[in-house]
């Protein structure tokens, strides 16, 4: 498969096809398989079946450098198979370095050398997990020492450690073409600046209402919400814009000295919500823009709250962040729905917002076992896969199978359309020819090839 390129907002293979990225997570937090699902190599038909061409494939601080110093290059290569798997079914990765509650002694991520909380307490009661990122004193103590390169008992900083950890990451990964970037932490958490600008918000909200509540967001008027989270995100933003920036950077530095892998940044973990990062653009280095996007009652049992007017109105900030940064853009985790009757209307409502943003995107996450789950069919869409020339729109009907696509056409280019059904009808207002080929069981690869150039409406119907 030819290798990627960014240009612009986009992403093109070497020989100029504009490439939408569609796909999931992949994310086994359990230090007890080694951070690798046991026959990961199995779902790889399913992903082919979904029509994927992404995975962002979650590495963890914890497997890949478990005692101080100590790079475990046994985990890194059984993880360059994945990838090497990931290229023969034509899939492109991003390499995220993924945390949760910072350290894998809470969730994931860093070993239990590397979380220099100061035996300070964990609360067991939150209703949601990550709201132990505000109540618990052990996950921001180590934070702060992390941002505080606090030395680990070995005498070298926190940040030193991580900074070589990724050097060799690099450095093992150079080769892999289908490897579009290289994500240094998942979700960055600030640490005690989160509780303090959360704190100020509230202060400065009790003075206009003293029944103002946190923990009774359905009584807070919106217009007292959207105050309150403007305070709250001046505060946010600094941190992206200094200590997050610092990291990238320094990220940076240990990426280019072994290879010319891209970087993808997103933003702190508040990002994820409705927060506008401070993050700026980086010199020197390839830059992928990979903002999350969440909906409040993500991961919670208020599903019934779902509010897709707020949905919308989280991604219309991610837009913004992209208009701002003028960077290719991978809305990097989105979803976490629960397997539901109404899950995969959810899944429809993002797929619109998607596609009208051209945007690639990996569903957080895929789990084993999902290949049986029809609650997440929705995840298998038309999409262009390769666009011979300039996509302007695109657009799946799913009930009615259909498909249009709008694009500028480059003659005797040929561009390539995955289809979750056999194409019965084909029409376009420029000649061309096509060619169809079952992609798997359940689902077709359609090449069109423009006769002509110029402006393209193409309709597909099943």
């Amino acid at each position: 498969m030819e290798k990627l390129l960014l240009k612009d907002l986009s992403f093109v293979t070497e020989s100029g096809k504009q490439v939408i990225l569609h796909g999931v997570n992949v994310l086994c937090r359990g230090r007890e398989t080694g951070h690798i699902y046991p026959e990961i190599e199995k779902a790889f038909p399913y992903f082919r079946r979904m029509g994927f061409n992404l995975l962002r494939y979650g590495i963890f601080w914890d497997a890949v450098e478990p005692q101080p110093g100590k790079i475990d290059y046994e985990y890194l290569n059984k993880v360059k198979s994945i990838v090497k798997l990931a290229e023969e079914n034509g899939m492109y990765i991003i390499l995220d370095m993924h945390q949760d509650l910072f350290a894998q002694k809470f969730i994931d991520g860093a070993p239990d050398w590397a979380c220099l909380d100061e035996g300070l307490p964990h609360p067991q009661d939150c209703v949601i997990w990550f709201e132990a990122y505000l109540k618990s004193e052990a996950i921001i103590k180590a934070a702060d020492n992390f941002w505080a390169n606090k030395e680990a008992e070995d005498g070298i900083g926190l940040l030193d450690h991580y900074e070589h950890m990724w050097e060799e990451i690099a450095r093992v990964f150079a080769p892999c073409d289908n490897v579009i970037g290289l994500e240094p932490m998942n979700e960055p958490f600030m640490g005690s600046l989160a509780r303090e600008a959360f704190g100020l918000g509230t202060v400065e909200m009790l003075k206009k209402n003293p029944q103002f509540d946190l923990g009774r967001p359905d009584l807070i008027p919106p217009e007292q919400a959207a105050e309150f989270m403007g305070i709250v995100a001046s505060h946010l933003m600094d941190f992206d814009k200094t200590t997050l920036m610092d990291f990238y950077r320094r990220m940076q530095r240990a990426i280019q000295k072994h290879s010319k892998l891209n970087i993808v940044t997103g933003g702190n973990i508040y990002c994820s919500t409705d927060v506008p990062t401070g993050m700026e653009r980086l010199e020197g280095i390839g830059q992928i823009y990979a903002p999350h996007g969440y909906d409040s009652v993500v991961d919670s049992d208020r599903y019934e709250a779902y509010s897709k007017d707020n949905v919308s109105r989280v991604f219309m900030g991610k837009r913004q962040g992209q208009d701002r940064l003028r960077l290719p853009t991978i809305i990097g985790e989105w979803g976490a729905f629960p397997s539901r009757d109404f899950t995969n209307d959810l899944i429809r409502f993002m797929n619109g917002i998607l596609e009208e943003n051209l945007w690639g995107s990996a569903y957080c996450e895929y789990h084993p076992g999902q290949e049986n789950d029809t609650h997440f069919s929705a995840l298998c869409r038309a999409y262009p896969m390769e666009t011979a020339g300039k996509l302007q729109s695109y657009h799946y009907d799913e009930a009615g199978k259909a498909y249009q696509m709008k694009y500028t056409a480059e003659k005797d280019g040929t561009t390539s359309i995955f289809l979750p059904f056999e194409p019965a009808e084909i029409t376009c207002d420029l000649p061309i020819k096509t060619e169809k080929r079952e992609y798997s069981p359940e689902s077709w690869l359609l090449k069109v090839t423009a006769q002509a150039d110029g402006e393209a409406n193409l309709t597909i119907k099943g």
